[in-house]
């Protein structure tokens, strides 16, 4: 169960992906949103939104930091699609 506060990033999630997240979107999604959440926050957020496991996320979230960046045009793309569906990111 989320907290509260993720409720509404939650939602922000089924907006931009109604029909699930497309598996090119994971990794630029991850590094999109790992600016504006911690790690563990980040990690049950995406969880929840897709069924999947905490410590999966966690783990694909700082290889989308690291190890497997994705190009800087994807996080671009999937950042204004995000904007697009009500994400406000921390400035």
């Amino acid at each position: 169960m989320l907290p509260d506060w993720l409720l509404p990033f939650l939602h922000v999630l089924r907006r931009a992906y109604p029909d699930g997240l497309p598996e090119r979107d994971y990794l630029p999604l991850l590094a999109v949103m790992s600016e504006d959440f911690s790690e563990r926050g980040l990690a049950r957020l995406v969880a929840e939104f897709m069924d999947g496991e905490v410590v999966v996320v966690e783990n694909d979230a700082a290889a989308a930091l690291s190890t497997r960046r994705p190009l800087p045009a994807e996080v671009e793309r999937v950042r204004a699609h995000l904007i697009a569906t009500g994400y406000e990111p921390d400035e």
